[in-house]
C-alpha cells in the first residue's frame, strides 16, 4: 500500500511539474477566456517536441450566447499567414469538462492531445485555437506561441 501511494505521488508530481499556464492572445473571443496550458511546457515560447503528443488546455467560462460547441480549429499562424493544422477529431464535446451541453456562468475546460509528426519542421510560430459554435461561430479564439523541436 505505501508503495502505491508514493507511486501515485511521484506520477502526480511529474504531471503537475510538467504542466504551466501560458501566455496566450486573445483574438476576439466572445466568451472569457481563463487560462490556457500546455504540457509539458517548461520555457516560453512552449517547446514542442516532433514525433511526440502535447496536450493543450484551455479554459472559458460559457455564457448564455455560447450555445452547444461544435468543432475546434487549429492554423499554425507564421509569419502572419493562418495554415489549417488537421485534428483528428475536431468536436469539442468529447473534449470538455464539465460535459456538453453547456451552461451559463460554469466553467470549462477544453483539453486536447495533438501529436506532432516526427517530419513537422523545427520552427517558430503560433498556434491558433478557435472554438465555434453549432451555428459555426468562434466563440474561443487563443493564440499560443510555440517552438517545434
Amino acid at each position: 500500500m505505501q508503495v502505491q501511494h508514493t507511486l501515485l505521488l511521484v506520477t502526480t508530481t511529474v504531471v503537475l511539474v510538467g504542466a504551466r499556464d501560458v501566455a496566450f492572445t486573445d483574438c476576439d473571443s466572445r466568451i472569457p477566456v481563463k487560462s490556457v496550458s500546455v504540457i509539458p511546457c517548461h520555457v516560453t515560447p512552449c517547446e514542442l517536441t516532433r514525433g511526440d503528443a502535447t496536450t493543450f488546455r484551455i479554459q472559458f467560462q460559457a455564457d448564455e450566447t455560447t450555445g452547444s460547441l461544435s468543432r475546434a480549429e487549429v492554423y499554425a499562424v507564421v509569419g502572419g499567414v493562418a495554415v489549417p493544422f488537421a485534428l483528428d477529431v475536431p468536436e469539442i464535446c468529447g473534449n470538455v469538462h464539465p460535459d456538453c451541453p453547456l451552461q451559463a456562468g460554469l466553467w470549462y475546460t477544453y483539453k486536447k492531445y495533438v501529436y506532432i509528426p516526427s517530419t513537422h519542421s523545427q520552427i517558430d510560430f503560433s498556434f491558433r485555437w478557435i472554438l465555434k459554435n453549432s451555428f459555426r461561430q468562434p466563440v474561443v479564439c487563443v493564440e499560443i506561441p510555440v517552438r517545434i523541436v
